[in-house]
């Protein structure tokens, strides 16, 4: 169901479809993941879409001006992206991956520090993941590099998930450095939505060793 969690951006949650008991645990994730849809001045943009209700994604499309693109955060997070973008007429932006991952397309590479349709592209160097800063809302939007647990409290992922080309280290540092933002919220893909103490919870979960 497409709840608005804050003003003009909504969750959605569904169940993974590729989930099995293997990807649970500790280190692991639960079967069902969040993405999130964003209005902005030129439409609605999709984020890792998982769309488990196409009808009510169609009616918040057609009464915020369309879909503007469709942005995936890394090609773990295939998803529906290209379902959704067939279905909207949109492109998908994404960074590139790898060679094998031919049957995960995308129209436009995003790079570091680039701003679409409002948000600020991060490289967050695991692969091609790149998390999004909404400025407008104070809030930041993560893939897989940061998660909640069942709890709610907002973690850096696992050491056994993959980490930048210079380790786990270089994962804090780029997560540390996004403590200079007025983050009020952190969204994540895997684990309950928590709005609020978006800073202080961010500053504890980079500083865990």
């Amino acid at each position: 169901m497409l709840d608005e969690v804050l003003t003009g951006v909504w969750r959605d949650v569904a169940r993974h479809p590729e989930w099995t008991e293997d990807e649970g645990g500790e280190d692991g994730w639960e079967p069902d993941v969040a993405w999130y849809a964003v209005a902005t001045n030129d439409g609605l943009v999709l984020v890792d879409p998982l769309v488990a209700d196409w009808d009510a994604l169609d009616g918040l499309v057609s009464t915020h001006g369309g879909c503007a693109g469709i942005i995936r955060t890394c090609h773990w997070h295939q998803r529906d992206t290209a379902e959704a973008g067939s279905r909207y007429g949109a492109s998908v932006w994404a960074r590139p991956a790898s060679a094998s991952d031919i049957d995960k397309p995308f129209d436009h590479e995003l790079s570091d520090g680039q701003e679409i349709f409002g948000l600020s592209i991060i490289d967050i160097e695991r692969i091609d993941e790149i998390g999004l800063w909404l400025a407008a809302r104070r809030a930041l939007i993560f893939g897989d590099a940061m998660l909640r647990c069942k709890r709610g409290t907002l973690r850096m992922c696992p050491p056994s998930w993959t980490q930048p080309s210079d380790g786990r280290e270089r994962l804090r540092e780029i997560l540390t450095g996004l403590t200079v933002l007025p983050v009020e919220h952190v969204l994540v893909s895997h684990g309950p939505l928590v709005l609020g103490d978006g800073l202080p919870s961010l500053q504890a979960a980079v500083a865990v060793q």
